[in-house]
């Protein structure tokens, strides 16, 4: 199970950065991206005092959210309400 989390983080990685490499502005695209993810995280734990819902933050968690943007913040939300209910 943990070798399936590890590959798909891989493979979400070198999606992502092939795409920057690609693109013309990919690097100015990837920056804004990492900052609304950062900007998804801190505003899911900011409201988490009224819903109750939180992400933990550790360096692994930023890491995603920094390449993965909103689209990580969204998906760990889906995996805490799977896995924690």
């Amino acid at each position: 199970m943990n070798f399936a989390f590890i590959s798909a983080a891989i493979i979400c990685t070198v999606c992502v950065l092939w795409w920057m490499i690609k693109s013309e502005k990919g690097g100015v695209s990837f920056i804004k991206s990492a900052f609304q993810g950062l900007a998804g995280m801190f505003a899911v734990n900011l409201l988490g005092m009224v819903t109750g819902v939180t992400i933990a933050v550790n360096w692994y968690s930023i890491a995603a959210f920094i390449i993965l943007g909103l689209p990580g913040v969204i998906g760990a939300l889906i995996l805490n309400l799977i896995f924690n209910v």
